[in-house]
């Protein structure tokens, strides 16, 4: 005889509360016990209007353990980690391109030769030009991706953004082949910035729509790991093709391996499903469904439930606003909610995360060699995959905003120990101290505490605390501003580390620039950002309008 739904959902009830340490706080009519630390909020919850199919789903999505999330949702997952795979080619694209302007091989192509001694070089205007170009890029892209995203889906978005980068691609190795190679190839990096920011628009909300709520912090964190295998593949690739004879394809085989990836994920993107919220809001419903059942092999789900939850949530949000774009984040308690997710994106930038991208500048300031740097440089870039991996069971029992205040304490504590040493260099002979190593030491810290908390927990913040209709504006939104951001740190970063008369002559002492900036994040973290952990967008949406203090979120029971 086949169980009815109401059946499944207290079996559902029953054995995700054994599966799990957590107290079972259920919703509906059926709330536990509050503990004398908490505090009920909305106790009369109006979303599902006493739609007892959607409250069912959402106290599933909510009760089930993490382990039964990952032996029956593996398949979200691993659409997630193809949807989210582009950041891996982008992050690749963005290491090596400047890579290229110290490759002797780019240098001789494009380069101007210096009178006298043979040698090639890129002028630095052209240096700044490139790079800043393919920033510009990124934000019309991130202009793009949301507009396409509400009109047509995250799945065209992807395809067409795939077949962008697959034809700019080509304006690399044309500008070869012209007399003004750097010319061309400024404008060939512009134009891939589109399809960049294209793909960072639609990963982050994509990933975070597809996945129940207890894996959208190890989805969410893929991300930050992808950009890590790209930096890594790049360097790899560079070494390699440094020792190619050809000066051409020493240039033209970073470029072109690009393709092997490339293509296979433009065919998967056309099997992957799409959004079931997207479909939902477009009045698909059908497709809805299939895509809802073909998400899970969970033998307690429900789609007819799962589908109404998520028309509820849309409704209700629509009486906050129903504008989907970017004007939209600004309106109602959408606009705490925007700060939040800017503010998250922009502390990557404020905490001197360019210590680590200049990572083998700093420490041959710090006093070490061109070899020991690049070894260590190396080897911190392993200890930050290992450790946003570590990152993911951290935020199941810490949270987010635990791991976020933590991981902020910690970076300005390393930060200001490189910035105080420094002050000892100009004292010690740099060869013969154990300075220069202990900077090292600091610097390598941060990059596993930086890793550990701030650059993955960012992802899951940005992506759990949007509204579901905004998550794509949102998210575009944030990133746009993070990039402006980082377009500022071109300039600063190299005044900063370079001596004068080139630079300000700080070099490791400007560590303490960023703990200044870190500590003004952690002071607006501490009164602004609340834990969402498992919350659901249900749950958010009431917690944002009863105006709930972010250090009173996790004692709040909805």
């Amino acid at each position: 005889m086949t169980p009815t739904f109401s059946e499944i959902s207290c079996e559902a009830c029953s054995s995700t509360a054994m599966a799990t340490d957590e107290p079972d706080f259920t919703q509906g009519g059926n709330k536990g016990t509050v503990a004398a630390s908490q505090f009920e909020v909305a106790a009369d919850n109006d979303i599902f209007r006493g739609n007892h199919a959607a409250q069912t789903a959402n106290d599933h999505e909510q009760n089930m353990s993490m382990r039964y999330a990952m032996k029956y949702y593996s398949i979200a997952i691993v659409w997630a980690a193809v949807m989210a795979a582009p950041i891996i080619m982008e992050a690749y694209e963005t290491a090596m391109v400047p890579t290229f302007f110290s490759y002797k091989a780019f240098q001789k192509i494009f380069g101007y030769s210096k009178a006298g001694t043979g040698e090639y070089y890129i002028p630095t205007y052209w240096q700044s030009g490139i790079t800043m170009a393919a920033s510009f890029g990124q934000l019309a892209g991130l202009y793009l991706a949301p507009h396409v995203v509400n009109h047509k889906g995250y799945r065209v978005c992807s395809a067409a953004a795939f077949i962008c980068a697959g034809l700019f691609l080509m304006l690399g190795f044309w500008s070869m082949d012209t007399g003004r190679g750097l010319a061309v190839f400024l404008i060939g990096e512009m134009c891939l910035g589109v399809p960049w920011g294209m793909f960072q628009g639609i990963t982050l909300p994509y990933v975070s729509d597809i996945t129940p709520l207890k894996l959208k912090g190890p989805a969410t964190t893929m991300i930050n790991v992808f950009w890590l295998i790209g930096q890594m593949i790049s360097a790899s690739v560079m070494s390699g093709a440094s020792a190619i004879g050809s000066l051409e394809w020493s240039v033209k085989t970073p470029m072109i391996i690009q393709y092997a990836w490339l293509i296979p994920l433009l065919a998967l993107v056309f099997k992957a499903p799409d959004s079931p919220l997207y479909l939902s809001r477009k009045g698909q419903d059908e497709q809805a469904r299939a895509t809802l059942r073909r998400l899970n092999k969970d033998p307690l789900f429900n789609e007819d439930g799962a589908l109404a939850m998520i028309r509820a949530v849309n409704l209700h949000e629509k009486k906050t606003s129903t504008d989907m774009g970017l004007t939209g984040c600004f309106h109602g308690t959408n606009l705490r909610r925007t700060e939040i997710a800017v503010v998250s994106y922009v502390t990557q930038q404020w905490v001197g995360t360019p210590l680590m991208f200049y990572s083998v500048k700093v420490l041959q300031k710090g006093g070490l060699s061109q070899a020991s740097s690049l070894y260590l440089t190396i080897g911190m870039y392993g200890l930050c995959i290992i450790s946003t991996v570590s990152s993911m069971g951290a935020m199941r029992f810490w949270g987010r905003r635990s791991l976020w205040l933590w991981g902020l304490s910690g970076e300005i504590m390393c930060l200001g120990a490189i910035g105080t040493l420094s002050f000892f260099l100009d004292k010690h002979d740099k060869k013969k101290s154990g300075l220069p190593w202990a900077i090292a030491a600091f610097l390598i810290l941060y990059a596993a505490i930086y890793n550990f908390t701030i650059g993955p927990v960012c992802y899951t913040i940005v992506a759990e605390t949007p509204a579901t209709r905004l998550k794509a504006a949102t998210n575009s939104l944030s990133r746009a501003i993070y990039i402006v951001f980082s377009v500022a740190n071109l300039y600063l970063v190299p005044n900063l580390l370079e001596n004068a008369p080139v630079g300000w002559g700080l070099g490791t002492k400007a560590a303490l620039v960023w703990a200044g900036s870190a500590t003004v994040c952690l002071i607006w973290a501490f009164f602004r950002l609340p834990e969402t952990k498992d919350r659901s967008p249900a749950e958010v949406d009431l917690l944002f309008e009863r105006n709930i203090r972010a250090r009173d979120w996790s004692k709040a029971v909805v």
